[in-house]
């Protein structure tokens, strides 16, 4: 094959990657240590069809642009992410969580545990290889909706605990107040429920509260 042909050839699947829908709907905040110049890593990012919308420095504040930008993925490149830059990561997980990519030289095992435990969804070690970027950017985005999902379920386990205690409690209260059995406690907090559209859960820690505000008030 000629020279020629391998340049076009390269360039039409360079062209089909760049219209994939799922690319093309994927937009990047890029961090580098040089952002005004043209790296490697822009170029095939941008080669594959994925929209930059903003490439930014390390002495930028990441989660203010992170609010400007809205991005779907974080990706940034770096000889080693600095222990302030991981705290940073850590606290974007928290408030604006995204999936997060870093190229890094340095392969310390303990520079990769503690990427993790921020929130980093994909740790990848030296040369950037741009026909990888698209599945590292892939399971980047799976592993990231995986976290979630699970802190998710763990959340509404949480908040389930929490009210079977609110329901609970109040059934007491209510026993204690109307002398009446546990059924019948339960059945008044499901009729307040039905009345106020809210949940059992909701007006059982309303009762709790305004059993405690009384209480405090009396003292």
């Amino acid at each position: 094959m000629s020279l020629n042909n391998k340049q076009v050839n390269k360039k039409n699947l360079l062209h089909k990657k760049s219209m994939d829908p799922v690319i093309k709907d994927i937009t990047v905040l890029l961090i580098e240590e040089q952002p005004n110049v043209s790296s490697m890593l822009k170029n095939a990012l941008m080669d594959f069809g994925y929209h930059i919308t903003k490439h930014i420095s390390f002495d930028d504040n990441i989660i203010e642009q992170i609010d400007l930008c809205n991005p779907s993925i974080l990706i940034l490149a770096t000889d080693l992410p600095s222990e302030e830059i991981l705290k940073e990561l850590a606290e974007i997980n928290q408030l604006l969580p995204l999936p997060i990519v870093i190229f890094a030289e340095n392969d310390s095992p303990n520079v990769i545990k503690n990427a993790i435990k921020s929130g980093v969804s994909a740790y990848v070690v030296n040369e950037i290889l741009p026909q990888r970027l698209k599945s590292i950017i892939s399971v980047a985005n799976e592993r990231f909706k995986a976290v979630q999902s699970l802190r998710n379920e763990l959340k509404q386990a949480k908040t389930q605990l929490e009210g079977r205690k609110y329901i609970e409690r109040a059934k007491g209260l209510i026993m204690q107040q109307k002398n009446i059995s546990e059924n019948e406690a339960y059945s008044k907090l499901r009729k307040m429920a039905m009345d106020q559209g809210c949940s059992l859960a909701m007006v059982a820690k309303n009762i709790i509260d305004v059993c405690q505000l009384l209480s405090t008030s009396k003292a």
